[in-house]
């Protein structure tokens, strides 16, 4: 089986591409396996070299090293294909899609890598282009458009760069008006209307470089899960942003009015002004948005030892 390692050199800590393959070069000398490296030259580059070695037809894994956003370019060109499993080398600086299945460090070893077993898991559908970890319309996705801007600077990690884009957002526009139509499981719809600070679809659990938006969501039960946040007075905000970091608002009562939680197959929001749209840190702008389940969409490399 070919392993073709799609790096994206700006990813993380300085040199960490030499520094990956070396020690892709000295396991593989060591244990065999056929290997071709591949470095993205710019954004999006990492989606055709995926589509290319996909292509091929035989029995390939495709392993995105570097942040979430090399992971999602490698996903789009890699998707929907029997030949073709996607692993990660979590590189970058938030590496928030490992966090819903264990520790970073199991993914950067390479034996339990090359031990591990490729399972469906599902996807998230937008016009926008697929993801597969967490979605978002409104303040929050604005908060991950705004730390682009701040997660390259030296000894900013991507945590620490969301913190500060939120600071900078939290005196803007808190919240925005929507109309928001889920679909469940069974296909009947609810909708809801009012200023939102947000609504998330999550496939992953953790976005934002570590901020736990949908702690209870699954990345193989083909449904998404669905937080909706109703704006907040400003005094409320300090005390509900940690608790909301580690994933305990779902049951929480200092939530209980502002919170809606569902879980299904769709969710579609429209708004009379434009929102921002994160779909896994790519971000665009939009007045409506779908976000649906693509259940077992993807075969996702586990390294040995972690189950969904």
């Amino acid at each position: 089986m070919r392993n073709i390692y799609i790096i994206n050199p700006k990813a993380g800590k300085q040199n960490m591409a030499a520094l990956f393959m070396a020690q892709a070069r000295a396991f593989h000398e060591a244990h065999g396996g056929d290997y071709v490296f591949r470095l993205t030259q710019r954004a999006g580059h990492g989606e055709i070299l995926a589509r290319e070695a996909a292509a091929q037809g035989d029995a390939v894994r495709i392993w995105a090293v570097g942040g979430d956003g090399t992971l999602l370019e490698v996903v789009r060109g890699a998707a929907h294909r029997e030949n073709v499993a996607v692993g990660v080398f979590p590189c970058g600086s938030g590496n928030d899609f490992v966090r819903t299945l264990g520790n970073r460090e199991i993914f950067m070893d390479f034996g339990r890598q090359m031990r591990g077993a490729a399972v469906p898991i599902d996807m998230i559908h937008t016009e926008h282009g697929d993801a597969v970890n967490i979605c978002s319309l409104g303040f929050d996705a604005k908060v991950a458009d705004e730390m682009t801007r701040y997660k390259h600077l030296p000894g900013v990690n991507g945590e620490m760069a969301y913190t500060i884009s939120l600071v900078k957002c939290f005196f803007g526009r808190l919240a925005d008006p929507m109309t928001v139509t889920i679909t469940d499981a069974q296909g009947e719809t609810e909708r809801f209307a009012g200023d939102f600070m947000f609504a998330l679809a999550g496939n992953g659990r953790w976005y934002g470089g570590g901020y736990c938006g949908a702690p209870k969501a699954q990345l193989a039960d083909g449904l998404l899960d669905f937080v909706l946040i109703r704006r907040p007075a400003y005094h409320r905000i300090p005390g509900l942003v940690g608790k909301y970091k580690r994933g305990e608002h779902i049951d929480n009562g200092r939530f209980a009015d502002l919170l809606i939680y569902r879980r299904g197959t769709r969710i579609e929001v429209e708004s009379d002004v434009e929102l921002v749209s994160n779909m896994d840190g790519n971000c665009v702008r939009a007045s409506r948005e779908t976000y649906s389940v693509l259940p077992g969409a993807l075969r996702f490399v586990l390294p040995e030892g972690v189950t969904l």
